[in-house]
């Protein structure tokens, strides 16, 4: 690339990272998509910080869950970057049929989404969690069940399951999932109904069956900090369960249809719980949990056994060693053939999982005539 296109490239890069907010369009099946785009100041290029969504709920907008859910001071102290997508006349797609509902490929959209801001800011890939509140709950929900992307963990505030999006929920993998509801929440009924779709003891049965979790949970009334707000919450947690993942439900006794903690009077709808900051406990939860690393490694030819490669999968990273003498260099190709990486080295190189898109690359370690390549496999 010529010094100029590398230049340039860097100050587009520099100006996007040292905006703390921004507005960005992708255009997805023919439709401009908006979003905005929250980095903290703390980040640095290079860094390879987690993604957190944050999904409005239905006639609501991504600017207006930004205030609702203040989830850009989270970011700020957890050092992760969150991303407020808008659905399609401000609606999710969330195989309900419901009356001003969307019908566009939203799963499509947020994985699209999520590939953008990962070349824009160097994503761990394997730590892109989802929430949203309401349609933005239901949507969260249905990433977990449909998206072919891993996302670590799924949280969900007012929002439960379409009939439709239960009955084709299929998991690729065990997931985490936070459910947050009001016991009193007269647009999403905590028990199901015929407009709102499944019930919460029904989507928490979901995912406890999916991660085959222990169905006697660990319940716990949390401390009643704010008497005056008509509610109190009670945690229940599932676990344990497969892989290391977990269901937690915060069921809001009294609470309305709202996001607890929020200091916008316009957010819902009924009593907002003040014991409790949504967002604080979803990235609390959230931050525990991460993708498997899923990689293979396959040497396709090599002359000698000089150099050897190692997985670390508690770290994501993939080493090659040289037993010989002096430098050698490392080529990464894609399978079209293209040069992605070229780099001199002494004893040993790695790559990281966490940067490094999925796909199929050819490795190649040269060092005087002795070579060797691997094929390495991320998914």
């Amino acid at each position: 690339m010529p010094k100029s296109a590398i230049l340039s490239s860097l100050i587009l890069f520099s100006a996007l990272t040292s905006m703390a907010q921004t507005n960005g369009t992708i255009v997805h099946n023919g439709i401009t998509r908006n979003y905005i785009v929250y980095v903290p100041s703390a980040y640095q290029p290079g860094d390879s910080w987690p993604l957190v969504f944050v999904l409005h709920g239905f006639t609501q907008s991504s600017s207006a869950i930004m205030g609702v859910s203040g989830f850009n001071a989270i970011a700020d102290t957890g050092e992760f970057i969150v991303a407020y997508p808008n659905g399609v006349g401000n609606a999710w797609n969330t195989n309900s049929g419901m009356t001003g509902g969307s019908t566009a490929d939203d799963i499509g959209f947020i994985s699209a989404l999520t590939d953008t801001l990962q070349a824009l800011y160097n994503i761990d890939t394997t730590r892109v969690f989802s929430c949203g509140f309401s349609a933005g709950g239901y949507m969260s929900h249905r990433l977990a069940c449909e998206s072919p992307k891993c996302y670590a963990a799924v949280a969900s505030v007012a929002g439960t399951m379409s009939v439709n999006a239960f009955n084709a929920c299929a998991p690729s993998r065990d997931i985490s999932v936070m459910q947050i509801h009001g016991t009193s929440d007269a647009i999403v009924s905590y028990n199901g109904s015929a407009q709102g779709g499944k019930s919460v003891n029904d989507v928490i049965g979901l995912w406890v069956g999916n991660n085959s979790c222990t169905t006697t949970p660990q319940v716990q009334l949390l401390p009643d900090i704010n008497t005056q707000d008509n509610s109190t919450v009670e945690k229940s947690v599932y676990a344990p369960c497969s892989t290391g993942t977990e269901v937690n439900l915060y069921k809001v006794i009294g609470g309305g249809h709202q996001w607890p903690g929020t200091t916008s009077l316009f957010g819902g709808l009924g009593a907002i719980n003040r014991d409790i900051s949504a967002s604080a406990e979803i990235w609390n939860f959230f931050r525990r949990f991460s993708c498997p690393i899923s990689s293979a490694v396959v040497e396709v030819d090599g002359s000698t056994n000089d150099f050897v490669l190692e997985q670390d999968m508690t770290h994501g990273t993939i080493t090659v060693s040289h037993h010989g003498n002096g430098n050698f260099q490392v080529l990464v190709y894609d399978l079209t053939g293209k040069l992605m990486i070229k780099e001199s080295t002494a004893q040993s190189w790695t790559i990281n999982r966490g940067s490094s898109p999925r796909g199929v690359y050819l490795l190649k370690c040269v060092s005087g005539k002795t070579t060797a390549t691997f094929k390495v496999v991320f998914d």
